[in-house]
Parts: C-alpha cells; sequence; structure tokens
C-alpha cells in the first residue's frame, strides 16, 4: 500500500501547521522520580558526555522495535498527559547508561520510571566510542474536540476544508520573539519525513482509511533545539500519530534563531491514496 505526505507550498494539497487548538502542559517535575533508579534528574556536574551523538533515526529504530512495551508506560495513568525527555549514553557494547530526566510535564512519576525501564533494556548497535542519544516522549498531546453534551466531536468534510483553507503553510507567529529563515525550517523539517512516515505506516496500520491533518505549533530555542510542541486542530483521528510526529519534531534541529525564541506554525496532511 502507498501513502502520501503532501507539503504545502511544494507538493500537492498540504500545508503544514497551523491553526487554533489546545496548550500543552506546562513542565513539572513528578514527585520523588529523583530517588528512582534508573532515573535522576539532569544537574550538577557529572562525567562529561561523549562527543558522538546518535541520529534521531538510530534512536528510532530501535524504539520502534520496543513501541509496544514503551507504550504499556501510560497504561499506568491513562488520563495522564504530557511530555518526558531523557538523555542517555550507549556505550560500547550498545548498552544504555547514565540514564538522565531533562524534562518532564507528565505528574505520576510511574510513567516517568517505566519509560526509563524500557529504554534501559533497549540494545543498541555496538560501536567503537560511547554515544550520547535522548528522545522526548509525548503521550496525548492532542484531546478531541467534544460538543456540549461531552461526546466527541465528529468533523465533517466541510470542517476540514475550511481549516485547509484557512492554512498558510509554514509561518512565524507574529508574536514571536526570534526569527528564522522559513526556507531552512521547511529543508529541516523534510529531513524529519522518514520519521513521520513511520507514524503514518503503523496508523495505517490500525485503520487502512486513516488521512488527515496533523498541524502543530513549536519553538526553537538555544542551538535551534525543539522546546515545546503544542496541538492546534489536528484532524486526524489516531492521536497515537499525532504524539508520534511531536516526538519526531522534537528530535529536529534547526538553525538557531535570532533574537530570542522562534515560534512556528506548521501543518502536515497523510493521505493513503
Amino acid at each position: 500500500m502507498t501513502f502520501r505526505i503532501a507539503r504545502a507550498l511544494t507538493l500537492s494539497g498540504v500545508v503544514l501547521w497551523s491553526g487554533c487548538g489546545s496548550s500543552a502542559p506546562q513542565p513539572e517535575t513528578a514527585d520523588g522520580a529523583d530517588d528512582a533508579a534508573p532515573l535522576r534528574a539532569a544537574a550538577g556536574h557529572g562525567e562529561p558526555a561523549p562527543r558522538q551523538e546518535l541520529t534521531p533515526a538510530e534512536v528510532v529504530i530501535k524504539l520502534r522495535g520496543n513501541e509496544t512495551d514503551i507504550r504499556r508506560c501510560f497504561f499506568a495513568n491513562p488520563s495522564a498527559r504530557g511530555t518526558l525527555s531523557l538523555t542517555w549514553t550507549v556505550n560500547a557494547d550498545g548498552r544504555v547508561e547514565r540514564m538522565k530526566r531533562e524534562q518532564s510535564t507528565l505528574s505520576d512519576s510511574r510513567i516517568e520510571q517505566c519509560l526509563a525501564e524500557k529504554i534501559q533494556e533497549v540494545r543498541f548497535d555496538p560501536r567503537e566510542k560511547p554515544a550520547r542519544a535522548g528522545w522526548t516522549f509525548v503521550f496525548r498531546l492532542m484531546e478531541p474536540q467534544k460538543d456540549r453534551s461531552g461526546h466527541v466531536k465528529k468533523l465533517t468534510k466541510r470542517d476540514r476544508d475550511r481549516a485547509e483553507r484557512s492554512d498558510q503553510g509554514v509561518q512565524l507567529e507574529k508574536s514571536s520573539p526570534g526569527k528564522l529563515d522559513l526556507a531552512a525550517v521547511e529543508n529541516v523539517v523534510e529531513s524529519g519525513f522518514p520519521l513521520f512516515a513511520r507514524c503514518y505506516r503503523d496508523g495505517v496500520q490500525r485503520n487502512s482509511n486513516l488521512d488527515g491533518a496533523v498541524r502543530l505549533r513549536f519553538v526553537v530555542g538555544d542551538a535551534g533545539h525543539v522546546t515545546s510542541v503544542e496541538d492546534l486542530g489536528s484532524d486526524l483521528t489516531d492521536r497515537q500519530v499525532i504524539d508520534c510526529v511531536a516526538e519526531g519534531f522534537y528530535a529536529l534541529r534547526f538553525p538557531e534563531p535570532q533574537s530570542g525564541d522562534a515560534h512556528l506554525v506548521y501543518r502536515i496532511h497523510f493521505d493513503a491514496g
């Protein structure tokens, strides 16, 4: 089965990320997580991190092989929402060492600890020298819209068409304190399309008719790292795909913005036709 990821301005039928939606929870640290091994907070002066770094593709290939077990961690609290950023070292044997929690918006330390333990079990390819690696896990980024009676609101074709007409491609928000060249943003996001394609293929396995748009707002900060991702009215019905795409955005590295953090919006349309 073939699939398409149409891109605004360069591929027909699509715009990358714009709209209005819910905000991501603000960062908070889960109580008690610091004391639980193997997870520890990233603080203080420890052994310097390796100079080499695994690429997002190298990380995601291994994580996708363990995705079912990793996602089970969220079953500890299905109502939880948020993100967890972990970093670790991969030694010469491919084993995970020195796990650290960089940031978390999860309020349940059981989920954090479970994710850390699952990553600890992952085996990477052996290498000549140790390398650093990391990943940001996203859970329930998008909350479905509900009607007045509390039921999930089903979007009509008219709703989708109206949203697509309002999209204008990659945009820098007017209130953004920092600036980034939009052509450079396009190039970086395009480099992440293999990651996004994996997300969509997994979704199509669950629903062969899956299609729709993922609309996100993201912030690029120091050294070009993505510091936050929010949903902006995605109409793709598989929330796990949306979470997966958001994780891919956290893995991207952009040019460092000028004059402060750059706030951008983008939309990807997935079509299995």
